[in-house]
C-alpha cells in the first residue's frame, strides 16, 4: 500500500510537467537546427530574404546535435515562458555557461564566473515559429554588435570552432509576454 502510495505521489507531483511538455517544440527545434546547417553550408541559397549574407565568411563547421545542450535550451526557453522574462540570465541570476557546465557539459572554471557568463547563448522570442526565430536572431536588428549573427554563423576565432548545438523551442503560456521563446546553444568544451 505503502508503495501504491508512492507512486501516486509521483504522478501527481509529475503531472504539470506533461502540461510544460505540450509547451517544448521538439519538431521546431529540429526544423531550427536544419535551417541554421544549410544557411551555414549554402549561405548563397538564402541571400535573396538575407541579403547581408554576401560576402560574409561563414564557418563551415558541422554543428553537432548535443542531448544536454538541448534539454538545457529546452529548459531555458520553458523557464523564460513560464516566468514571464526574457533575458540571458535567469531569474536566480544565472548564464548559460553554468547551466550548461552544472547539466554535464563540463567548462573551464574561468568560463563560469561569474554566475552570470554568457558565451554561448542566442535568444529569440515572438516569433510563430522556429524559422523565424532563426531569422530575426541572424538579422540581429538593434544588436550593433552583430552578436547573435556571428554566433549563429561562427563569424569570429571564437566562433568559429563552436559546433555542439542544442535548440529548445517554447510556445508562451496565457500570462507570457510573447507567443515563443526560443534559445539557441552552439558552444565547445575546453
Amino acid at each position: 500500500m505503502k508503495i501504491l502510495s508512492i507512486i501516486l505521489s509521483i504522478f501527481i507531483f509529475s503531472k504539470p510537467l506533461s502540461n510544460d511538455l505540450n509547451l517544448i517544440n521538439k519538431q521546431e527545434a529540429k526544423l531550427a537546427f536544419e535551417y541554421l546547417q544549410k544557411i551555414r553550408f549554402s549561405p548563397k541559397d538564402y541571400e535573396k530574404e538575407l541579403p547581408f549574407l554576401r560576402g560574409t565568411k561563414i564557418s563551415k563547421q558541422i554543428l553537432r546535435w548535443n542531448d544536454t545542450l538541448a534539454k538545457v535550451a529546452e529548459q531555458k526557453a520553458l523557464d523564460m515562458s513560464r516566468k514571464n522574462y526574457f533575458s540571458h540570465t535567469n531569474k536566480e541570476g544565472k548564464g548559460i555557461n553554468i547551466l550548461i557546465h552544472q547539466a554535464g557539459y563540463t567548462l573551464p572554471e574561468e568560463w563560469i564566473k561569474p554566475k552570470s557568463s554568457n558565451y554561448f547563448e542566442s535568444i529569440a522570442a515572438g516569433k510563430e515559429n522556429a524559422i523565424q526565430s532563426i531569422n530575426l536572431l541572424l538579422i540581429d536588428k538593434g544588436v550593433p554588435s552583430l552578436g547573435h549573427r556571428k554566433h549563429l554563423l561562427g563569424i569570429g576565432e571564437f566562433n568559429e570552432d563552436l559546433t555542439d548545438i542544442g535548440i529548445g523551442f517554447a510556445k508562451g503560456t496565457a500570462k507570457s509576454d510573447y507567443i515563443s521563446y526560443m534559445c539557441v546553444i552552439i558552444a565547445k568544451k575546453e
